[in-house]
């Protein structure tokens, strides 16, 4: 199994679940339903106890969920609290509940062991939700094993061939030399290009009328969520130094989620401090991240399609392949060592 468990995952964004509503969600090949209840949201097994219809299919009721067959409700706990027609609810009338939490904008849940699960680990992205900061983005649902589209974020140099319409200014742009730096789990990957065309995505949020000095800074925490520091500003004005008053800034969040070994939750989301009110920035920007993801989409679902054809043939690393081949160590270890756990 590639998968870390004892990590939060997003389930989905907190306004694709509404009020008094259920989502049907797969995560790391689990059948899961979140639902929200007068407290708060919760997330059980997708099964029920009795003849395993799907919860997602039934009702909230309040603080209970009610399953669509024959009426039993389970609190937020996993518990049977009452099964209709009778006073005595069975022995062992309960499912798995997962722990969950909202935060950021996203409804995060940990699939692992709940004794385990530390609110203080959920990845820390405070733009989402800041007011001082206006978010747009989606969700993509991507048929490829997830840590293909991380090797991929990790990768700057594939932007200058994959997304020369949106995210490449200049062809030159992929021979300017990158920093990886591995900070415990996490793998950082930077990158300053000065003296280039502002690339078509930043043109439309600002114009640029001249030479931009143009920032890529980003990390990994595992076990599977992208962020990305990005920004140009009007070349030689002091941005690599510290000063961006010139230009723009934008966080471009990349949290990934598994469904499958070879299908994946992928939830993106662009965040930037200029034009706060600004609708026809927001859709631009939305536009254009939808549009270059979807170059991504495509790209690794080819992939995909060839890897379950050619299964584990051999394949050459390049330089580039620096900051994946990190992080599918680390991702690896972390692998092993719940493993080892288990058994």
């Amino acid at each position: 199994m590639s998968f870390v468990r004892n990590a939060w995952y997003a389930a989905c964004w907190s306004e694709d679940l509404a009020s008094g509503g259920t989502l049907a969600r797969t995560l790391l090949c689990r059948q899961i339903v979140l639902w929200r209840t007068t407290d708060g949201v919760a997330a059980l097994e997708d099964r029920c106890c009795h003849r395993s219809l799907p919860l997602s299919l039934g009702r909230v009721t309040g603080t209970t969920l009610q399953c669509g067959y024959h009426g039993l409700e389970f609190d937020r706990t996993g518990r049977c609290v009452r099964v209709p027609g009778q006073s005595r609810v069975p022995p062992g009338s309960t499912v798995r509940a997962y722990p969950v939490c909202e935060r950021h904008g996203l409804i995060w849940l940990w699939p692992g062991d709940a004794g385990a699960a530390d609110t203080a680990l959920i990845p820390d992205l405070p733009w989402l939700d800041d007011p001082g900061w206006t978010r747009t983005g989606g969700c993509i649902h991507l048929g490829a094993d997830y840590r293909l589209l991380i090797d991929n974020l990790l990768d700057l140099t594939h932007v200058s061939y994959i997304h020369k319409n949106t995210l490449a200014g200049d062809p030159a742009e992929a021979l300017v030399p990158v920093t990886t730096t591995r900070e415990g789990d996490a793998i950082r990957v930077e990158r300053w290009m000065r003296g280039f065309t502002a690339p078509p995505m930043y043109n439309r949020a600002r114009k640029f009328a001249g030479k931009v000095d143009r920032w890529q800074l980003i990390r990994w925490q595992a076990p599977s969520t992208v962020t990305l520091d990005i920004g140009c500003a009007d070349a030689d004005t002091g941005a690599p130094e510290g000063d961006r008053s010139h230009g723009i800034s934008m966080w471009s969040n990349h949290i990934i989620t598994p469904e499958t070994e070879t299908t994946t939750h992928y939830l993106w989301a662009f965040a930037r401090n200029f034009k706060l009110g600004d609708e026809t920035v927001s859709k631009t920007i939305a536009q254009d991240g939808l549009r270059t993801f979807l170059e991504d989409t495509a790209v690794l679902e080819a992939q995909q399609r060839s890897i379950s054809t050619v299964g584990d043939r051999a394949t050459v690393d390049i330089r580039i392949d620096n900051a994946p081949m990190q992080f599918r160590r680390i991702l690896g270890d972390m692998i092993a060592r719940e493993g080892a756990g288990a058994a």
